[in-house]
């Protein structure tokens, strides 16, 4: 049915696009508006699987969404977006509504939102899924990392924020927000979780539960013209059905596992002419607790940063280039931990087999090109080099048997190449 709905919007999209690009007003007041955007890319890697099968190359990369929007009355606006994407196996072109809120404006400085916001990660988590607005095809993933998108990108609830002019000082933008966010059972969030364990354990997690979701959001918008920093933040508390080899019975069990994830973002970004800089940290904090499984918990930081760089030369020309460093574990960046606790343990503990130390990490080299076709076509090329296999999935095909025991397995030094072409009206 979903797939279904998914060619359904794909041939609206295609449809209108053979009309005048722009917005679209419906309704006798004209004051609804729509806007959509589809894209198609191409995904290959030299080696290892990134969210899918990339080593054969891949077509399952593509983005589609139409939104509505109206202005009820001089202070209530709203809107809705649906929405759909495939990244090799995430998303399967499932329809969602992505967003769906009504905002109403007090003054300036105090505005107040309900429905299905979008959440103020980073300075570009509320625009991730528009390629028209960046150069690269893909976000810095040190930052923006996929597998924990749908967790990031969207929560149900309310959102307070505001702009406060400053004089001399520039001007403020604020947002906090309070509800929680819905993933999927069989999503990369349960699959990033689940290879937390060893492999051997056969660990499935599912029916899970969002308790609760805070965010918190704040720019400095500089008197100097064209610089912004700003800092933002979010607690996530979460629970669900654990099952697999328990260490603690000594058999199949199951049990709850509640997690708590807390992260943070710093950001600042520069513009001058045609030149945009941009550099973000992000530190995220998780604690699990499941008793038959984590005999006193696990308690991890992870943590990236990436500096970008873009310049647009012409009308239809730009490119941009990043560097990107992510470690899922601060206290063993090495993975040479990891490793200790594999040999030490026959792999039944968990870690990494010698030689995947690189396991822990991901470092990001990125060139891309973007050439913009018309106003409403583009087209990007971009190549990374990589190093490392951090946020990557075991259950993409990333394994192998050491000694009768099955681990992660993955190249350290590889590539990623891809296209994508975008329209947007």
């Amino acid at each position: 049915m979903m797939k279904r709905m998914a060619i359904l919007l794909a041939g609206f999209l295609i449809f209108l696009s053979a009309q005048a690009a722009g917005a679209y007003e419906l309704g006798s007041t004209g004051n609804i508006n729509i806007h959509g955007f589809i894209s198609q890319g191409y995904l290959q890697t030299t080696d290892n699987n990134f969210f899918g099968p990339t080593e054969d190359g891949s077509f399952q990369f593509n983005e589609r969404g139409i939104n509505f929007s109206a202005d009820v009355s001089d202070r209530l606006r709203v809107g809705l977006q649906f929405f759909s994407r495939d990244f090799g196996s995430l998303g399967d072109n499932e329809v969602t509504i992505d967003w769906a809120f009504a905002d109403y404006t007090l003054t300036e400085w105090a505005n107040f939102k309900a429905g299905k916001i979008k959440m103020p990660q980073g300075l570009y988590n509320t625009t991730r899924d528009v390629d028209m607005l960046r150069t690269s095809i893909l976000l810095p993933q040190s930052v923006y990392n996929e597998g924990w998108r749908d967790s990031i990108n969207a929560m149900d609830g309310f959102e307070f924020y505001g702009y406060a002019p400053a004089g001399v000082v520039g001007s403020f933008e604020y947002h906090t927000q309070i509800g929680v966010n819905k993933f999927k059972d069989d999503g990369p969030e349960m699959r990033l979780l689940e290879d937390q364990f060893p492999v051997a354990w056969g660990v499935d997690v599912d029916n899970n539960h969002v308790d609760r979701t805070y965010v918190g959001s704040f720019i400095w918008e500089a008197p100097l013209e064209g610089l912004r920093m700003g800092a933002s933040g979010w607690q996530m508390s979460f629970d669900a059905d654990i099952t697999g080899y328990s260490p603690v019975t000594s058999q199949p069990d199951s049990d709850i596992i509640d997690v708590t994830q807390t992260g943070w973002t710093t950001s600042l970004e520069y513009s001058i002419g045609d030149l945009v800089l941009s550099t973000e940290y992000n530190r995220i904090n998780y604690e699990f607790d499941a008793p038959k499984f984590i005999p006193g918990g696990m308690d991890f930081d992870s943590e990236g940063y990436y500096g970008m760089a873009t310049y647009r030369f012409c009308d239809w020309f730009e490119m941009g280039t990043y560097y990107s460093e992510y470690y899922s574990n601060t206290d063993d960046k090495d993975g040479k931990d990891a490793v200790a606790k594999w040999n030490a343990y026959g792999g039944m503990a968990g870690g990494y087999p010698p030689g995947q130390e690189h396991r822990a990490y991901l470092k990001d080299l990125a060139l891309s090109l973007r050439f913009d076709i018309t106003e409403n076509w583009i087209l990007k090329v971009e190549g990374h080099q990589m190093k490392g296999a951090a946020i990557m999935l075991n259950s993409d095909g990333n394994t192998a048997v050491y000694s009768g025991v099955m681990g992660p397995a993955y190249e350290k030094d590889w590539q990623l190449y891809t296209a994508k072409v975008s329209f947007s009206f």
